[in-house]
């Protein structure tokens, strides 16, 4: 079997129809026949269009719309094809929009007016499809040019944001260029004269002769100056309006803003050609003297103007510096200025402002004032007065002072004082003449030498002083008697066996003798026992003649008769005449612990408000005792109270916070560790105390005693606070039952003053008026 392939790609646009002869050989024998094979049409050729890229053109802005632009054609280069089955269409920029094409016969309109302004040349596709659009596809390029029409008038770009601005310098000559105004046309350039521009000035600025003062190129739009007459200090800006006029008639205009710059051109000059001004001699170093100020009228660098000092200051006690800024200079102090040199009293300064090119002076006078910077001194500072006698009369006179102050004026005025610190007890004066005079009676033993500090105060302000030193020494006379060295606390121990001599203290059993006056007016003293008193029969007294003596107890003594004796001492010194003195020495007995103490009992009312009761001290568990130095302890008898607090060793009994209204009996165990125990009782009421009651309460307050005393009570005598009850009652004529007093207190004004306030129950209550005038008309009781 022989098989025929294809070898090649068949065309059958090139042929149609192949004659094969085909040769069958087995290498002997062959024989031969033919084979013919016809090639089948198929569509595999695309369209063809005529030209592969279609130029053409279209007027812009055109309203006759549809507009054909053109015809394109293509044919199907398919053998047999119909030719009529090709399909047109557009694909690319406008195409369905601005252009649309025939889908049979090719032809492309312009349905929208263009504008070459936007777009200057359309480019797109066009396609040819076979077989009715559903076949291969041709396609070629289609580019349209837009041609330009004249419709746009020239623009100045950002004409009205002041962005053609152009500098001139002053006093520039004619025909000096300034600027350029270029106008920007959207016309085609190369389409006639559409966007050939032409410039002329419309709005231009004349001088005073009325000539104008601006020209400008009409191809360029260059602007330039006509005359040599711009000064910036008459005009600095003008405006100038410019047309641009295309080829075509259209124009627009443009204004240039053209600024004068400056030239130095004027020189600098102050505002005042004589500056006055005043300052204290003691004025600081870089302060501020005078400011003067100067006018150039450029402006810029061309007004940037310098000060400095030309004149008048040979000694350099000035300087200025330049506030260009302002076109201010300040003058300020460089050496301190002392007004006391007579040629540093006035200063006339040449000062000079120049710019870069020109310069002008002006005169500046310096006026210096006095200033209080000399303090008075003395001559000389240390004076001694010599000594004199404590007993000197008044007015007698110590010295003379002499001061000086350099300044002058008020400022170089002065007077004398003594300072306070060194005449405390003010015995001396200083009149305004310098005299130093005793002004009180002076004494030894208080200040034995005097050191005065006299002032001399300027009255200058602030005043200045200048201080010198008096030395005063004061000599003794006898004016002082002896005294006890110390404060002696001399003790007896009752029920000791006599005679025993009397300690002074813990550590002597001496009395010593001094005195404030020195030898000769002191020692050697005498000392006596005066036994003019009853208390002195029980002692006796041995002067030792060594300034100590020696106090003997006579007697045994008993501290429950008598706790103190008094003794008087004579004592004399040795001085011309004799001064002596009388003292007294206070014995005190001590106790011994030779009596029982017994069992008491108080009674204690507690008032609580609106349910408020704080921790209060209700007083010490009384248990009488003749003794007073023994020491006790307090117990509680039995199950202790929650409600209340006992100190052990004093006795003080207090109730707690918050203690329920009720009535409290209390037993306490105190011992002495000498004597049995004794069982004391105290029983405690705690009332409400209701509003009306505080209301209508009465206050007085009792002065030198305190809350202890007011309720402490002698033996067989009532207690102040029964006692202040029982009066109330007969006052008010009441019930004492009906007199209540709630509050005792420490007052807070003075020290052993308290505060009672109380109220008595009627039908109602007494007011607080009735209760304080009653107290008022029995005030003695």
């Amino acid at each position: 079997v022989g098989t025929v392939f294809i070898a090649q790609r068949l065309d059958y646009e090139r042929i149609q129809r192949y004659e094969l002869r085909l040769v069958a050989s087995d290498g002997k024998w062959e024989n031969q026949t033919l084979l013919f094979i016809n090639v089948v049409n198929k569509n595999d050729e695309a369209p063809i269009f005529t030209q592969t890229e279609y130029h053409t053109s279209i007027m812009e802005e055109r309203t006759d719309l549809p507009v054909l632009v053109m015809q394109v054609s293509a044919t199907d280069p398919d053998l047999q094809a119909d030719q009529s089955a090709l399909r047109y269409s557009l694909h690319g920029q406008g195409a369905g929009s601005e252009f649309t094409i025939e889908e049979l016969t090719g032809h492309i309109h312009a349905q929208k007016k263009l504008d070459r302004e936007d777009r200057s040349v359309w480019r797109f596709l066009v396609l040819a499809t076979d077989e009715n659009g559903a076949g291969l596809t041709g396609f070629a390029d289609v580019i349209v040019e837009v041609q330009d029409m004249n419709d746009n008038a020239p623009v100045f770009l950002c004409a009205g944001n002041g962005c053609f601005v152009g500098n001139v310098p002053e006093n520039s000559p004619a025909d000096t260029s300034i600027m350029e105004m270029r106008a920007t046309d959207l016309d085609d350039p190369n389409a006639e004269k559409n966007a050939e521009l032409t410039y002329r000035i419309i709005q231009n600025v004349r001088n005073e002769i009325n000539l104008n003062l601006f020209s400008i190129n009409p191809t360029t739009g260059t602007i330039y100056t006509v005359l040599r007459s711009l000064d910036r200090e008459v005009e600095d800006l003008y405006l100038v309006v410019v047309e641009a006029q295309d080829g075509g008639g259209l124009s627009g205009t443009g204004t240039a803003t053209i600024m004068v710059s400056d030239i130095n051109d004027h020189p600098p000059v102050f505002t005042q050609k004589l500056y006055t001004a005043s300052m204290t001699e003691n004025l600081d170093v870089n302060s501020e003297v005078l400011v003067v100020s100067a006018m150039d009228g450029d402006e810029g660098e061309n007004a940037a103007v310098t000060f400095s000092i030309v004149g008048g200051d040979e000694d350099r006690k000035f300087f200025i510096e330049t506030d260009k800024a302002n076109q201010e200079g300040t003058i300020r102090l460089k050496k301190k200025i002392d007004f006391e040199k007579p040629h540093e009293r006035t200063f006339n300064l040449t000062v000079k402002v120049e710019d870069v090119d020109f310069f002008s002076l002006a005169y500046c006078v310096i006026q210096v004032e006095d200033s209080n910077d000399h303090a008075p001194f003395f001559f000389p500072q240390f004076y001694e007065a010599g000594s004199m006698f404590e007993d000197v009369p008044v007015g007698t006179i110590l010295a003379q002072v002499t001061a000086m102050d350099l300044d002058s004026g008020q400022n170089g005025k002065f007077f004398f004082s003594i300072a306070p610190e060194s005449d405390p007890y003010e015995q001396f004066l200083v009149d305004k003449s310098g005299w130093v005079v005793v002004a009180d009676s002076l004494d030894r033993e208080k200040i034995s030498q005097h050191r005065l500090m006299v002032h001399a105060t300027d009255l200058g302000n602030p005043a200045l002083t200048g201080t010198a030193i008096v030395l005063v020494t004061v000599q003794d006379i006898n004016d002082n008697g002896p005294e006890f060295e110390a404060l002696y606390q001399p003790m007896v121990w009752e029920n000791a066996a006599a005679p025993q001599v009397v300690p002074m203290n813990d550590t002597s059993v001496l009395l010593h003798v001094t005195d404030q006056d020195s030898t000769p007016n002191g020692g050697p003293f005498s000392v006596h026992l005066l036994t003019l008193t009853r208390d002195a029969s029980s002692f006796n007294l041995t002067d030792l003649g060594n300034g100590s003596a020696v106090v003997t107890a006579l007697r045994t003594f008993d501290r429950e008769e008598q706790r103190e004796y008094l003794l008087p001492i004579l004592m004399t010194d040795s001085g011309t005449p004799p001064m002596s003195s009388t003292s007294t020495l206070t014995v005190t007995i001590g106790d011994r612990n030779d009596h029982p103490h017994t069992a008491g009992h108080s009674e204690v009312i507690v008032y609580s408000y609106k349910g408020n009761l704080p921790t209060t001290v209700l007083g010490q568990v009384p248990s009488p005792d003749l003794d007073d130095w023994n020491e006790k302890v307090y117990r509680f008898e039995g199950k202790p109270s929650s409600h209340f607090i006992l100190n052990q060793n004093s006795g003080q009994l207090s109730i707690k916070e918050g203690a329920p209204p009720g009535t409290y009996s209390l037993q306490v165990r105190v011992a002495d560790n000498a004597w049995p125990d004794v069982i004391s009782t105290v029983e405690v009421v705690v009332k409400e105390l209701k509003e009306e009651v505080v209301q209508n309460a009465g206050s007085l307050r009792l002065s030198n005693i305190s809350v202890e005393e007011f309720f402490a009570s002698a033996e067989g005598r009532e207690s102040r606070y029964a006692r202040l009850k029982r009066v109330l009652s007969e006052v008010m004529q009441t019930e004492e039952d009906d007199v209540q007093i709630f509050s005792v207190a420490d007052g807070v004004r003075r020290p052993r003053e308290i505060s009672v306030w109380f109220a008595l129950q009627g039908s109602p209550h007494y007011t607080p008026e009735k209760l304080s005038g009653a107290v008022a008309m029995h005030k003695a009781e």
